[in-house]
């Protein structure tokens, strides 16, 4: 057996029980890789809906009003708008 028959005979035996020990330990890598994924999806889709709960919880004051007379104050629209919406 020459030197070269030698070493491809030896890396060949080096990559046979390295690819064993990987198709092994790939099941575990799976299943752990997964879980992540599963909890990092549920992690961004709890604070989205707290994001979104927040945003609903927050009270919708209109208190500044806009238009083009100048004699009536924010504050006469605002409960102008108030009693119309309430009605």
């Amino acid at each position: 057996m020459t030197e070269n028959e030698f070493d491809k005979l030896w890396q060949q035996a080096e990559v046979e029980s390295y690819s064993q020990r990987l198709a092994a330990e790939y099941p575990g890598w799976r299943r752990k890789q997964q879980r992540t994924i599963g909890m990092v999806t549920a992690s961004l889709a709890v604070v989205a809906l707290l994001v979104l709960v927040a945003q609903l919880q927050q009270p919708q004051d209109f208190e500044k009003v806009y238009c083009n007379r100048v004699g009536t104050t924010d504050a006469q629209w605002a409960s102008l708008a108030a009693e119309i919406l309430m009605e």
